[in-house]
């Protein structure tokens, strides 16, 4: 009997053991659950901290935005007024220098020429030991008669000297080049013909030196003074630079070649899938007139003109049957094609929105916690001891009640505002999207919506923002200008090859925008218009990736055609031949 209450009290002592562990256990176990509570609690309040924050820093970065943009703003204020300072102390200056000019000189004073005694103008012949190079030109035919001139012999020779850079491994040199060019009299016409040079003929300056002058206007956009700073580097010889007059010399003397090519160009526009459209201010001896720039497919054309008008574009746009990428500016309205708004420009306006209507709430909220603060101040000023020797500081007065509802209730508005023209620019964002949005330009075009589909969704919170009521004048304005132009909006959604901006006209005026800032105006119209056929040309090198010193050796030696098959082209069509009947 002992031994059986002996192993009865062990088993129980081993119960009791055994309850004990499980109880200590349990409680262990209940503590952790506690501490990974209050860990996942801590956590979740970081988050949310980190949320607000992250609300915070975008707040901030807006405004950082809206400050830079403002900065811009002064800045081109101060360049305009800098200007017309500029102008009035050039006309005062040309005033003066008109002084005394129509005063009566008798006539036995005047002379024209140089001094008696005076050394001759003009470029000198080098020596003939720094000539480096000696090209000999012969006759084959006669290019009167276009009989053979192989059994007559050259009677007469002359030389001709040019002045040239020579392109090296690393670098330019200025070499002197002897042409030696002979004369024939042709046995068949009886005529003295020697080798024809074309538009080089008598020239002091070859085609380098010409290519070398084009390559630094339109590649890093020099000015003439600039581009003749540089060559006085290059030949350390200021007597072989040439001046600026001969520098457009040389624009106009090519500009039959130029007419070609950019023909070529408005013709390649003209039959291109697409087009990008943009205009930009040209100060031109005093006047306002505009540059437009289209890009195609293949080709850059800029255009000088003195509307900005539709009537500038209307003929290259005529029955144009691709899609025209543009602004919202009206005159692109009057033409007949189908058209993409540009979408960034939108997002931009919407983004410029609401970075002042948050800059202005944040004001107002600076305002009411100042009168808090002051309400306060006052509160504790009657609560603490007797007042302290001396002057008070001065003090804001509190707002009234009516003025402070008037801040709440413009606070209210901005946020309203802002948060409304965030839901636009989060809505035509999706355009841009890489992540396989419907809407977006980088989705394949099977996968998209429907342009239907799309202006049905902006109608959706067009709606949606009538309802809550437009904020300010400015949302109302946008929602106008979106039901006005609704398809044109997403035009791109059916074109696989259409962007939803156009951003790529934008970047073809910035380089001419930089020229315009170093040149600072424009002289002469004729040469305005040659300039720019080109500029066309170098741009559309650009594009197609081809170089530009390749391209414009063969135009200085007027083969138009290898110009434009080096940059796949077609020459333009001939203009039809009215034919007289009556004749």
């Amino acid at each position: 009997m002992g031994i059986w209450l002996l192993i009865l009290g062990i088993m129980v002592g081993f119960g009791i053991y055994l309850f004990w562990i499980f109880r200590q256990k349990s409680k262990r176990y209940q503590q952790a659950l506690d501490r990974s509570h209050s860990h996942l609690q801590e956590k979740a309040a970081q988050l949310q901290e980190k949320v607000l924050e992250n609300i915070q820093l975008k707040e901030e970065l807006l405004i950082l935005k809206s400050g830079k943009e403002k900065l811009k703003e002064h800045l081109e204020r101060y360049q305009q007024e800098n200007k017309k300072l500029q102008e009035g102390a050039r006309k005062k200056r040309k005033e003066r220098s008109d002084a005394g000019k129509h005063r009566e000189v008798p006539s036995h004073n005047k002379r024209t020429g140089k001094p008696k005694g005076a050394k001759g103008g003009g470029l000198k012949n080098p020596d003939p030991k720094e000539i480096d190079h000696t090209r000999e030109h012969y006759l084959e035919n006669c290019p009167k008669c276009q009989k053979s001139l192989k059994d007559a012999h050259p009677f007469d020779h002359h030389d001709h000297y040019v002045r040239d850079f020579e392109k090296l491994k690393r670098g330019l040199q200025l070499v002197y080049i002897r042409h030696v060019i002979y004369r024939y009299k042709c046995p068949e016409c009886g005529e003295i013909v020697s080798k024809y040079f074309g538009k080089l003929k008598n020239a002091r300056y070859g085609i380098g030196m010409i290519a070398f002058v084009l390559y630094e206007r339109m590649e890093r956009g020099g000015s003439w003074e600039g581009i003749r700073s540089t060559m006085n580097r290059i030949v350390h010889t200021p007597e072989c630079v040439p001046t600026i007059a001969a520098f457009i010399e040389w624009i106009k003397k090519y500009e039959e070649e130029m007419r070609t090519v950019y023909d070529a160009f408005v013709e390649a526009v003209k039959n291109s899938p697409f087009a990008y459209v943009d205009e930009t201010g040209l100060p031109l001896d005093g006047k306002n007139w505009w540059l437009w720039c289209i890009v195609a497919t293949e080709v850059v054309l800029y255009l000088p003109s003195e509307s900005r008008g539709s009537e500038a574009i209307k003929d290259i746009f005529h029955e144009y049957k691709g899609i025209l990428l543009s602004d919202f500016w009206t005159a692109y309205n009057k033409l007949d094609a189908e058209q993409q708004k540009c979408l960034e420009h939108v997002v931009r306006e919407l983004r410029k929105i609401s970075l002042k209507e948050l800059e202005m709430r944040d004001k107002t909220v600076k305002q009411l916690e100042q009168d808090t603060e002051v309400k306060e101040q006052e509160l504790n000023a009657l609560e603490s001891t007797p007042k302290k020797r001396g002057r008070p500081s001065k003090q804001s007065a509190p707002l009234g009640e009516e003025e402070r509802k008037q801040l709440e209730a413009k606070k209210a508005q901005c946020e309203k505002t802002s948060r409304q023209a965030q839901k636009f620019i989060d809505f035509f964002k999706n355009a841009w999207n890489k992540e396989g949005h419907p809407m977006s330009v980088f989705t394949p075009i099977e996968k998209r919506m429907r342009t239907a589909e799309a202006e049905a969704l902006l109608k959706a919170l067009i709606a949606e923002i009538r309802t809550e009521g437009p904020a300010t004048a400015d949302i109302e304005r946008l929602l106008e200008r979106f039901e006005k132009y609704g398809p044109c909006l997403f035009t791109y959604l059916d074109h696989p090859d259409v962007m939803p901006d156009n951003n790529a006209v934008e970047r073809e005026i910035r380089p001419f925008v930089v020229q315009r800032k170093i040149s600072g105006n424009f002289i002469n119209s004729e040469v305005m218009k040659i300039y720019a056929k080109h500029f066309s040309l170098y741009r559309t090198c650009k594009r197609n990736k081809v170089n530009y010193e390749e391209v414009i050796l063969p135009l200085l030696k007027g083969d138009v055609d290898d110009v434009l098959i080096l940059l796949g082209l077609k020459p333009a069509k001939p203009p039809p031949v009215i034919v007289d009947k009556e004749g």
